[in-house]
């Protein structure tokens, strides 16, 4: 397995930035600070729902509010729940979740084409004899790029169908 350039990880990174852009994902998260009652049901202390820049600016505020509640209630154990979220669908943006895989996938379409763009321009202007069509590595890579972009539509439509059933729920 060949190693892993820095340029290839700030190239993902930039790409992945820019297809939650293109998605409009607005990044959001649900901070829950609770408690055990006598009967061991939870009780909501404290909550805060806020742009998850915001609170990777001011988690101290977050952490302040923990040590006040604790202070309140010294017996209790306070425990602090973090829910990261789409403002915009209400789709949870945790690792492995549909819209994360959604704009990961967009970004290595968008990387992949830029390679095949490369590689074509390279060839024709390097290769006198280059036939698109009799490439085998172009053909594989093209066959590829187009399994990923079946499942990029297939997981782009999941989703659509997953926002408009709980706007579905919300309504009633």
């Amino acid at each position: 397995m060949a190693q892993e350039r820095m340029d290839d990880w700030m190239e993902y990174a930039r790409e992945l930035a820019r297809a939650e852009r293109e998605l409009r994902i607005e990044r959001w998260v649900f901070i829950s600070i609770e408690c055990k009652d006598d009967a061991g049901n939870p009780v909501r202390l404290h909550s805060y729902d806020l742009p998850r820049e915001l609170h990777e600016r001011y988690r101290w505020v977050v952490r302040w509010r923990e040590a006040r509640l604790q202070c309140l209630y010294p017996k209790r154990q306070i425990n602090t729940y973090y829910s990261y979220y789409d403002k915009r669908t209400g789709l949870r943006t945790d690792f492995n979740s549909a819209l994360s895989r959604l704009s990961a996938a967009k970004a290595q379409i968008s990387i992949a084409e830029r390679k095949e763009r490369e590689y074509l321009q390279y060839q024709r202007t390097n290769n006198l004899f280059f036939d698109e069509s009799m490439d085998e590595q172009l053909v594989r890579f093209r066959e590829k790029l187009r399994m990923k972009k079946e499942k990029y539509t297939a997981l782009e439509h999941k989703i659509r169908s997953e926002v408009e059933f709980m706007q579905k729920l919300n309504r009633t």
